[in-house]
C-alpha cells in the first residue's frame, strides 16, 4: 500500500493547558520571560501551535501524527514539507525502517532538521498501517500488556503549598504516582518535595524532573540526597543531557536512579549514556525520538542492557497515544506521563485518562484508536502546506 500524500497543517490551539504552553518558568528573573508566562497564563494571546501531519494511501486510508510546535509551527510543518515529505511519496507503508534511515540520510544531507520533526511523520505511517491490518497499533507491534500505569506531571509552580494540592487532587483522582517539575531552587525543591511526600505518604511513588539546566553539580547531589531520604523513585534530568560528566558523578554516588536522554533524543545518541553510566533509566517519546520506530529501537537497546526506558510525555493529544501503544508492547516501561491537572486534549475526541486505580488501559480501534476532531482543527487551521 503506498503513500499518495503527505498533508500538513499549522494548527492554533485556542486554549492550550498548563504544559501545553510555552515552558517558561513562573518568577523568572528576566521582566520580559515573566511577562511574556503572565500573559500565557492569563491565556491573553496564543503562543501554542500544532502541526498536524497526515498520511494518505492510495486507497485513500489515512494516518494521522502530531508534531510540537509551542514556539511557533511554522518551522516544524515546512521542514517536513520540504525535508521529509518528497521522500515519502510513492513508498510502500510497509518500509518504515527504511523511511527512518532515509530521514537520517536526508537529514545528514542538508536536511538539518530539529529532533521533533520525523516523529509525527513517522506515528502517521504505524497509524496507516495498523489500520490497513485492522489492528490496534500495540498488537500491530506485538503486544506485552494490555495497560500500564499512569502518572500526573505536573507544571512549574512556585510553592510547597501549591505542589501538595496539586499532587493530592490527583491521588483523589486514581493516580498513584506523581512527578513535580519543581521550581528549580535546590532548598526551595528539596521543601516542596518534603512537603508532597508529608502529605501523599509512603505509598504513592514520587519523581521530580527540573529540566536540566536547574542546578550545578553540587546542587543536584544535595538534592538527590535528600531525595533519597525521602523515597523518592527517580531524579529525571537533574542535569543537561550533554552533561555527561557530571551525570556520571552522580549516578556513581547516588542511589537514587538517574533518569536522563529525554533532550540528547537522537537514538544514535542513547548508547552514549549506557557505554559510560551516565544514567540508571533511559528517556524517550515518540515525538522527539524519531517516531515509534525510534522510541522502540532506544527501549529495546536500553532492555539489552537491563535498563528501563520510561516514556516522556509529548504535550500532545494523539502522540501520548502513540506514547501509550509502545508502553503496552515493550517490557522495560513501568508509567505513561500525563500532563497534569489538564491534560493534553486539543486535537482529538478522546484523549486518554487513567481509571480509578491509576491505569491506562489499551485502545481497542484499529490503529492509534484516535478519533480526530476535525471541526476543531478545521477551525483553527492556520495554514495547510
Amino acid at each position: 500500500m503506498k503513500i499518495k500524500d503527505l498533508k500538513i497543517r499549522v494548527v492554533d490551539v485556542p486554549a492550550p493547558g498548563s504544559l501545553d504552553k510555552s515552558p517558561v518558568k513562573p518568577n523568572n528573573s528576566n521582566d520580559l520571560l515573566q511577562q511574556e508566562f503572565d500573559d500565557i497564563q492569563k491565556n491573553k494571546k496564543i503562543t501554542t501551535q500544532i502541526v498536524v501531519v497526515t498520511a494518505v494511501s492510495e486507497t485513500g486510508l489515512e494516518g494521522h501524527g502530531f508534531g510540537w510546535g509551542t514556539k511557533g509551527g511554522m518551522r516544524l510543518g515546512y521542514t517536513i514539507a520540504e525535508v521529509f515529505r518528497p521522500e515519502i511519496i510513492g513508498v510502500d507503508v510497509d518500509f518504515r525502517e527504511q523511511l527512518w534511515q532515509t530521514a537520517h540520510k536526508v537529514d545528514r544531507l542538508g536536511g538539518l532538521a530539529s529532533f521533533n520533526s520525523y516523529g509525527p511523520v513517522d506515528v502517521a505511517l504505524w497509524d496507516l498501517a495498523a489500520k490497513a491490518a485492522n489492528k490496534p497499533l500495540y498488537k500491530f507491534i506485538g503486544a506485552y500488556r494490555n495497560k500500564i500505569r499512569a502518572y500526573a506531571s505536573s507544571p512549574f509552580l512556585s510553592s510547597p503549598e501549591e505542589y501538595v494540592e496539586l499532587a493530592n487532587k490527583a491521588k483523589s483522582e486514581g493516580f498513584t504516582a506523581f512527578k513535580l517539575h519543581p521550581p528549580g531552587e535546590p532548598d526551595l525543591d528539596i521543601e516542596c518535595c518534603r512537603a508532597v511526600r508529608q502529605s501523599v505518604g509512603k505509598n504513592m511513588e514520587l519523581m521530580i524532573d527540573p529540566v536540566g539546566g536547574a542546578y550545578d553539580h553540587s546542587d543536584a547531589l544535595k538534592v538527590g540526597r535528600a531525595l533519597e531520604s525521602l523515597d523518592f523513585l527517580w531524579f529525571e534530568e537533574p542535569l543537561f543531557d550533554h552533561d555527561i560528566h557530571g551525570l556520571q558523578m552522580l549516578t556513581s554516588k547516588l542511589d537514587i536512579p538517574i533518569v536522563a536522554g529525554e533532550w540528547d533524543s537522537d537514538f544514535f545518541s542513547k548508547v552514549v549514556y549506557l557505554k559510560t553510566n551516565a544514567c540508571d533509566v533511559m528517556r524517550a517519546d515518540v515525538s522527539w525520538t524519531g517516531g515509534i520506530t525510534g522510541t522502540l529501537k532506544t527501549a529495546h537497546l536500553a532492555e539489552s542492557f537491563g535498563m528501563n526506558c520510561e516514556l516522556h510525555m509529548t504535550v500532545l493529544s494523539l502522540m501520548d497515544i502513540a506514547n501509550l501503544h509502545v508502553g503496552l508492547s515493550i517490557k522495560n516501561c513501568r508509567y505513561i506521563e500525563l500532563p497534569y491537572p489538564d491534560g493534553a486534549t486539543f486535537g482529538i475526541t478522546n484523549p486518554i485518562k487513567p481509571n480509578k486505580e491509576g491505569y491506562i488501559e489499551a485502545p481497542t480501534m484499529p490503529g492509534l484508536g484516535a478519533v480526530l476532531n476535525n471541526a476543531e482543527i478545521e477551525e483553527n487551521t492556520v495554514i495547510e502546506l
